[in-house]
């Protein structure tokens, strides 16, 4: 990217080579997540952000959610939040090695739950949670899945088709080798969120009414163009290496920083 150029803000050639810029990035991220469509790839400042869009933006007063018990505080805040709305949530069952057994999950559904949502690896145990069985107790009780995909993207294949992933959530700046402040969501076909904001997107600016089409519905304000310039770099370099390499080495050095620690007097190895 050549300069500091907004898109959707000018009709020069600085402007539309960052607009092509952003429209690749989509592409991109559509295709490494196996979404249905780039323009229902979102960008936001981050996973918090898109996490909180499903929850504000899509949940209604009397419905009811299932997580695991391994969630991330950018699930349980907005959840607790979103209680005095009306809005309810129960933990499913999760053993003591941060495991969610399919099963689990479909004995807690209730009848009025409406989605479940877990995160696929865990940041604290590591654990990785079956989400393709999940989506299918979730398809089979016509429930919304959302994953959190903040400790697997770019270091464990992310497939939406293949798992009935509705809504996934993304950051830009762990797996995917990318800068701090940007991250996203990746919308499958027939959901639809709530916009938490309005305004400044450049697109029919002559209208009060905020614009209704993907993604600019979504995405109020100017986009961090640098921030997905450098994304981008950095899906092309996730491309060219292979997540199957990334996952590799990873295990490779998880397994060596195991056989560091577990001679250590007084550590516990969960």
């Amino acid at each position: 990217m050549k300069g500091a150029f907004n898109i959707n803000r000018g009709n020069y050639e600085g402007a539309y080579e960052v607009e092509g810029l952003v429209l690749q990035t989509r592409d991109q991220l559509a295709k490494l997540f196996h979404a249905s469509d780039s323009r229902r790839v979102i960008f936001t400042p981050g996973i918090t952000y898109s996490l909180n869009y499903f929850i504000k933006g899509f949940l209604k007063e009397g419905d009811h959610v299932l997580v695991s018990g391994l969630e991330h505080n950018a699930v349980m805040r907005p959840l607790t939040q979103m209680k005095s709305r009306g809005i309810t949530y129960d933990v499913v069952h999760t053993e003591l090695d941060g495991s969610v057994a399919p099963e689990a999950v479909e004995r807690a559904i209730k009848p009025h739950t409406r989605a479940v949502i877990v995160l696929h690896a865990s940041n604290v145990c590591g654990t990785v949670l079956p989400v393709r069985e999940i989506g299918e107790v979730c398809k089979r009780h016509h429930l919304w899945f959302v994953v959190d995909s903040a400790q697997s993207a770019g270091t464990i294949p992310v497939n939406m088709e293949e798992c009935g992933i509705d809504f996934l959530a993304f950051t830009g700046h762990k797996g995917l080798f990318g800068p701090q402040g940007t991250g996203g969501i990746a919308l499958a076909d027939g959901v639809c969120v709530r916009p938490l904001l309005s305004g400044g997107s450049g697109v029919h600016s002559f209208e009060r009414k905020h614009p209704m089409e993907l993604p600019a519905a979504l995405e109020a304000g100017t986009l961090n163009g640098h921030g997905i310039a450098g994304l981008h770099a950095a899906l092309d370099w996730i491309k060219k290496t292979g997540i199957a390499a990334i996952h590799e080495k990873e295990m490779a050095l998880a397994e060596q920083f195991q056989r560091g620690i577990e001679t250590i007097p007084g550590i516990h190895l969960y």
